[in-house]
């Protein structure tokens, strides 16, 4: 097991421990290759404007791996945007806080801050494909205008492991990521090209994450349990487009609730019916997949799980006012 104790925010000083905990050489100060018998992949640090700081992972160790991010008075964040496949156990922990995800895609935005001891304990032989950014309070405050101590700011931080699978990470999300992966190294534009899309990235996870201010601000009579609950109905509702969803008596079972408490805590916290949540998400995956300009119209439906082009039309243009096309 290789096991990082994290008490600094400098990614390029972890580039050097993670290197010296593997006996391995580090060459870059910004860059750290990983080959046989180590693992396979990279690790990019990236210092961009203002005290802010990038960690680009695509890697894979041929040992488990545990980082542990100490609490520290020196109040920073770090946003985080995994997509791994895990297919053993991978172990989530903030503070006394325990979460296990067994045998799943891990594809999330989450937040976390150094007022709590952050660990994660990750199985050997997995695939990281991660963005971490790194941030101050000078930072949120100048470029998101927030102060660290945000209502609904530190609300989203007190729920701990209960905010791992709050934002799913949807095709908008993983474009942004895989632009900062395929940028030219020896374009002069590089440095603005990166910010930028840092930005939207950040940008994108406060937005929504003001969006769900009802969840956060407890603005309807559902208790922690239930809340729970809906959290995991709707990442189980939009998980797969390509597959049908569960019946409402399939997740009914699933989570062990009544189908009439199942639909009502449902519109309680999300503002619709299961259904017309699932559509509505479902026909906005599509919109992104033909804003990429890579899935034809039949291709877009197909992905969403619509085999009939013509209804998927008739569905697209209730939504949109405007017939599906590629942009």
């Amino acid at each position: 097991m290789i096991v990082l104790n994290i008490n600094h925010t400098n990614y390029k000083q972890l580039l050097q421990n993670l290197a010296t905990a593997l006996n391995i050489p580090y060459k870059q100060e910004d860059f750290l290759l990983i080959t046989p018998p180590t693992g396979e992949g990279v690790l990019k640090a990236i210092s961009l404007f203002d005290e802010l700081q990038v960690l680009l992972a695509d890697i894979t160790f041929n040992e488990g791996l545990m980082t542990i991010r100490e609490r520290s008075d020196d109040r920073y964040f770090v946003l985080h945007f995994d997509d791994v496949f895990i297919k053993d156990t991978a172990t989530l922990r903030v503070d006394d806080e325990l979460l296990q995800k067994p045998n799943t895609r891990h594809a999330v935005a989450r937040l976390t801050s150094n007022i709590f001891v952050n660990t994660e304990e990750l199985p050997a032989h997995l695939h990281i494909k991660s963005i971490k950014v790194l941030f101050n309070e000078k930072w949120l405050k100048k470029y998101m205008g927030m102060e660290a101590d945000d209502d609904v700011l530190q609300k989203y931080l007190s729920l701990k492991t209960e905010s791992c699978d709050f934002e799913s990470l949807d095709a908008e999300y993983l474009k942004l990521m895989n632009d900062l992966w395929t940028a030219k190294k020896d374009d002069p534009l590089q440095n603005i090209f990166l910010q930028n899309r840092v930005a939207l990235l950040v940008e994108r996870f406060f937005t929504r994450l003001y969006s769900k201010v009802n969840l956060l601000e407890g603005k309807f009579d559902l208790s922690s349990e239930v809340i729970k609950t809906m959290i995991k109905v709707e990442h189980l509702l939009i998980d797969d487009f390509s597959k049908l969803p569960p019946t409402i008596d399939e997740f009914s079972k699933l989570v062990s609730m009544s189908s009439t408490k199942l639909k009502k805590s449902f519109k309680s916290m999300f503002g619709d019916s299961i259904y017309s949540y699932y559509q509505k998400q479902r026909l906005q995956k599509a919109n992104e997949l033909l804003l990429t300009g890579k899935y034809t119209v039949k291709q877009a439906a197909n992905a969403i799980g619509y085999n009939n082009v013509a209804n998927f039309t008739l569905a697209f243009k209730k939504q949109y006012k405007k017939v599906p096309e590629i942009m």
